[in-house]
């Protein structure tokens, strides 16, 4: 038999574990964004939990860079082959870099900083559904040609990768179509 503490225990249990379900079914990828800023309070819990994100053997060898300036995101949008037509609409665009010297063994600046950067975007893409904010993900895809460009303007390091954040488009009421 359950104590009544116990009880009230286990139903906490069953709330939070209903919470995380609800953050996880929210979760998922647009490319449409609301005409509308993410301001910086807005954006901290979500910058807040990629400092939370594990990382291998805890060195946090991956970084993100905000990018909110029209003329920046543009030219992300000719740069990133992912982003091409639809990142720069995003409010704001999340670069994500892993620093070489935070990974030591051979080779292992080669795939490292990739796995270190996907567990960091899970987190600050669940961390924008549970603050209403909608995400898409952009590969680290930059044609060969404009690497250098692309480094000159947003930073050298290994680049893993970005996250679009921006508040969900919401379709006028009549509208029958695809709202991604």
């Amino acid at each position: 038999m359950t104590d009544p503490y116990q009880a009230r225990y286990l139903a906490h249990q069953r709330r939070k574990a209903g919470v995380l379900a609800e953050v996880l079914a929210e979760r998922h990828s647009t490319r449409r964004f609301a005409d509308r800023d993410v301001t910086a309070a807005e954006l901290d819990p979500v910058l807040a939990a990629a400092e939370r994100a594990p990382s291998s053997c805890d060195r946090r060898g991956v970084g993100v860079t905000v990018v909110r300036d029209r003329d920046d995101k543009a030219l992300l949008g000719g740069l990133l082959v992912g982003g091409v037509g639809w990142v720069h609409r995003a409010p704001v665009v999340l670069l994500l870099y892993g620093d070489p010297l935070a990974y030591k063994a051979a080779g292992e600046a080669v795939f490292m900083p990739y796995l270190d950067a996907g567990v960091m975007v899970g987190h600050l893409w669940l961390a924008a559904a549970a603050g209403g904010l909608a995400a898409c993900y952009v590969n680290p895809n930059v044609r060969p040609v404009d690497r250098e460009h692309f480094a000159f303007r947003f930073g050298a390091g290994i680049f893993c990768g970005a996250l679009a954040v921006g508040w969900p488009h919401v379709p006028p009421p009549d509208w029958v179509g695809d709202t991604s």
